[in-house]
């Protein structure tokens, strides 16, 4: 009883000593926010390189997800992300990888997760989500070259693949220079499933489409810098 007692009398030191949200919404924001002026300076050299102008990618040491001891340093973001980032503005299938960014615009902005914001933040997921985007070096800029969405035959059940290709420019925030680039292609899988009982077999399609975009940029950024993405073999 005594044991129980002074523990409750201790709660109250340890929830003190807990950081709160806002605690670490405020002990990063000053560099979260260092790190969207880097990417706001990319702007016109974004938009200085021609289409199909960026040359083969340079060796650096980048990590989009983390292996081992090897913490991320980089993000994918769209190049509409650029002027105002950790801002979701709208483009095409925009992949999972580039939400971090939006996390952190989000938190700052209004305490809250991107998308789900009837989640209750959690102090250390918040702490994560802050401090990738506070260590960032380095961005992959898509921008994209063609965008077709998948077209289907309600009679015929049958569809003609959407198709999706964009070029990824890599960019050192430290300095704003251009790394190189990759083209990325992707279309729907063929052996894409439309059943009689789905409701919406167009969002089928794009979803499915959605699926092969994320992967290509990944095999992308493997192929053209490597030990940027853990092998696929080791997953």
């Amino acid at each position: 009883m005594l044991a129980h007692m002074r523990s409750l009398l201790l709660l109250p030191w340890l929830l003190l000593g807990c950081e709160s949200v806002p605690d670490v919404i405020a002990k990063h924001r000053s560099g979260v926010e260092k790190t969207f002026a880097r990417i706001q300076a990319l702007q016109p050299r974004v938009a200085a390189v021609e289409p199909g102008t960026a040359p083969k990618m340079k060796s650096a040491p980048l990590v989009l997800e983390q292996s081992g001891k090897a913490e991320s340093n980089a993000m994918f973001i769209y190049a509409e992300d650029v002027p105002q980032p950790g801002e979701a503005k709208a483009v095409h299938l925009r992949t999972l990888d580039s939400a971090p960014l939006l996390q952190c615009g989000s938190l700052l902005a209004t305490q809250r997760y991107f998308v789900d914001a009837f989640t209750r933040p959690v102090p250390s997921v918040v702490e994560s989500y802050l401090t990738a985007c506070e260590r960032l070096k380095y961005v992959l800029v898509i921008r994209l070259i063609e965008f077709v969405p998948p077209q289907l035959s309600l009679e015929t059940k049958k569809f003609v693949s959407g198709r999706y290709q964009a070029e990824v420019l890599a960019f050192d925030l430290s300095d704003g220079a251009l790394l190189g680039g990759f083209v990325v292609d992707a279309k729907n899988e063929d052996s894409v499933m439309l059943r009689d009982g789905d409701a919406d077999h167009s969002k089928r399609l794009i979803s499915n489409l959605e699926s092969t975009v994320f992967s290509a940029l990944r095999e992308g950024a493997r192929a053209a810098i490597p030990g940027s993405l853990p092998p696929l073999t080791a997953r």
